[in-house]
C-alpha cells in the first residue's frame, strides 16, 4: 500500500537536491511493492536521452538528435509523460501536453502504438472521444493529466488550443510556419514557462529553420529574446546499444549524401536535398573586383509578405564563368520601393541589362481606379524589366549545371559571400513530394527563383563531368560500334 504523499512533501523532496524535480513522479499507489517511483526507475533513459531530459529543466525549446538510430521518439513521449507527472506532484491538475506528429499514420507507428505498450496500465489509459480526442489520461491519483495524440495535417485547427507543453516527432516533417503556429498556443495557468520539445534529423521541408535557429543559433528579430532558451542535444552515432550492427552497416553503406546525413548528423546535406552538387567551399567567393567590361544582368524574384529577391551578375567572356556579386533580399515592400532599392544598389556607370522577372509581374491590376502591373511601377521608377522563363524544370536543369564544374575544376557558378541569403537557403532547398523533379514551392526559395530568372538568357555550357561522360561513351563506342548512345548512358 502507497504511503499519503502531500503538496507540501513535494515541494520540500523537490527543493532537495536538484535532480529531484527531473526524476521524482510522487507516490506510486499502484506500483507494485514501492511507496514512490522515479522516472529513472520507469524509463531507463539512454546517455543521450538523459542529456535531452536533463536540457527540459534548463531551456524552453530542446531538439534532441540530428542522426538515425538513438531512441529520439522514445524520449519525447517519456518526456512529456515525465512533465504531466512533474506537474501532478506539484498540485497542478488536468495539464494537457501535446504530442505531435506530421500525419496520423506517422502518429500511430512511432507514438500511439509505442505508448500503448511502454505506459505502464497502473499510470492511465488511452482513449479517445469526441470531445477530448485521443489522449492518454493519467490516473487521477498522478494528478489527471492528458498526453494529447495529434498529427499536423491543419495547424490552424490548434490556434485556440491550449498546452503547457508540445512534442514534435520529426520537425523536420513540416515548415517554419508550423513552428510558429505551435508556439502560440505554449501557455497554460500555473506553468510559468511551457515548454518546446522535438525530434529531428537533417532533411525534409524544415531543414532549414531548423539549422538556421538550433544549428547555426542564426534566430529572426522576433525570436532574438529567446535565443538563450534554445538548446541542441546532438544524438552520436551508435547511441543506442539495442540496435543491430546490421542497421549501422547498412547507414555505413548509404550514398555520401545520405550517410553523411544520417549517420554523421550533417545538415548541409539531407534526404531530397534539391541540390546535392552545392558546396560553400567551391562556390562561394570572397567579393573582389570585377572588371567593368564583363557583361552584368539581373533577376528578379517579386515578393511582398515574404521578401522579394534581385540577384546580380556578371560573366567573364572568357570562361563563361558566372559571378553572383550582389543580392536585394527584404520583405513588406512596395513594387516602388523595390525598385528604388534595386537602382540605389545598381554601381555607378553600370548598365544592368536585361533585368529578366517573373512574367506573373505584367498581370493587370487595378490601382486607385488606375490599371498597371509590378512590371510598369518598376518602369516607372527607371528599372525596366524583360520577362524570364519561367518553365521550372528547365530553370532547375540549368541551375544543376551551372553548379557543376569547369574545365578547370572549379565551379561555373561562383556566389559572393555577400549574397548571404542565396548562400543560406539554396541548399536548404529539397525536392516536392508531388512534383518530384521540382523544388518544393513551400520552401524558402525566392532567391532560387531569382537565380532561376537570371539564367533565363544562358545556355549552360558543357561541365567538366559532362564531357568526361561524353568522351567515356565515344570510347566505348569505337570498341563496340553496335551499342547505342543510350544504352551506354
Amino acid at each position: 500500500m502507497g504511503s499519503t504523499w502531500t503538496e507540501a512533501d513535494s515541494v520540500e523532496t523537490l527543493r532537495r537536491t536538484k535532480r529531484s524535480r527531473r526524476s521524482w513522479i510522487g507516490p506510486a499507489t499502484h506500483a507494485p511493492d514501492a511507496e514512490q517511483t522515479r522516472l529513472s526507475e520507469l524509463i531507463h533513459f539512454l546517455p543521450m536521452q538523459e542529456e535531452a531530459w536533463e536540457a527540459v529543466w534548463d531551456f524552453d525549446f530542446v531538439l534532441a538528435g540530428g542522426v538515425r538510430g538513438p531512441g529520439k521518439s522514445y524520449w519525447l513521449r517519456w518526456a512529456l509523460l515525465g512533465l504531466l507527472l512533474y506537474y501532478g506532484s506539484i498540485g497542478l491538475k488536468h495539464v494537457r501536453v501535446g504530442l505531435f506528429c506530421h500525419t496520423y499514420i506517422d502518429l500511430q507507428d512511432r507514438q500511439i502504438s509505442k505508448i500503448e505498450t511502454e505506459f505502464p496500465e497502473w499510470l492511465g489509459h488511452v482513449s479517445s472521444s469526441q470531445q477530448e480526442g485521443l489522449n492518454f489520461f493519467v490516473n487521477e491519483e498522478w494528478g489527471g493529466g492528458r498526453l494529447a495524440l495529434r498529427n499536423l495535417d491543419d495547424p490552424n485547427k490548434y490556434k485556440g488550443a491550449e498546452f503547457a507543453a508540445i512534442g514534435v516527432d520529426q520537425l523536420e516533417e513540416n515548415t517554419e510556419d508550423v513552428f510558429d503556429k505551435l508556439r502560440g498556443s505554449l501557455r497554460w495557468p500555473g506553468v510559468e514557462r511551457p515548454k518546446f520539445l522535438a525530434t529531428a534529423n537533417p532533411g525534409g521541408p524544415g531543414n532549414g529553420f531548423i539549422k538556421r535557429m538550433w544549428i547555426d543559433r542564426l534566430f529572426p528579430s522576433h525570436l532574438e529574446r529567446l535565443a538563450p532558451q534554445f538548446s541542441f542535444v546532438r544524438g552520436k552515432p551508435k547511441d543506442n546499444p539495442y540496435l543491430p550492427t546490421a542497421y549501422w552497416d547498412q547507414l555505413e553503406a548509404q550514398p555520401d549524401n545520405l550517410r553523411r546525413a544520417w549517420l554523421l548528423g550533417d545538415w548541409d546535406v539531407f534526404e531530397g536535398q534539391a541540390f546535392t552538387s552545392w558546396r560553400y567551399d567551391l562556390h562561394t567567393i570572397e567579393p573582389r573586383p570585377i572588371p567593368d567590361h564583363w557583361p552584368i544582368w539581373g533577376g528578379l524574384d517579386w515578393g511582398y509578405a515574404k521578401p522579394f529577391c534581385h540577384l546580380w551578375a556578371r560573366r567573364d567572356p572568357d570562361t563563361d564563368r558566372i559571378y553572383v556579386v550582389r543580392e536585394a533580399y527584404q520583405a513588406q515592400l512596395t513594387d516602388r520601393q523595390q525598385a528604388r532599392l534595386v537602382r540605389s544598389m545598381d554601381a555607378a556607370n553600370e548598365a544592368v541589362n536585361p533585368r529578366y522577372a517573373d512574367p506573373s509581374l505584367w498581370a493587370k491590376k487595378n490601382v486607385n481606379d488606375v490599371v498597371t502591373s509590378a512590371a510598369d511601377e518598376y518602369a516607372a521608377e527607371g528599372v525596366p524589366l524583360t520577362r524570364a522563363s519561367n518553365e521550372r524544370l528547365e530553370g532547375k536543369r540549368k541551375v544543376d549545371r551551372v553548379l557543376g564544374l569547369l574545365a578547370d575544376g572549379r565551379p561555373q557558378l561562383q556566389v559572393f559571400r555577400s549574397c548571404t541569403n542565396l548562400i543560406r537557403t539554396l541548399p536548404m532547398l529539397a525536392y516536392d513530394k508531388v512534383h518530384p523533379e521540382d523544388v518544393d514551392t513551400d520552401l524558402e526559395d525566392h532567391a532560387y527563383d531569382a537565380l532561376r530568372y537570371l539564367l533565363t538568357g544562358i545556355v549552360p555550357i558543357k561541365t567538366l563531368q559532362q564531357r568526361q561522360l561524353d568522351e567515356y561513351v565515344e570510347r566505348r563506342a569505337q570498341r563496340n560500334p553496335m551499342l547505342d548512345y543510350g544504352e551506354l548512358l
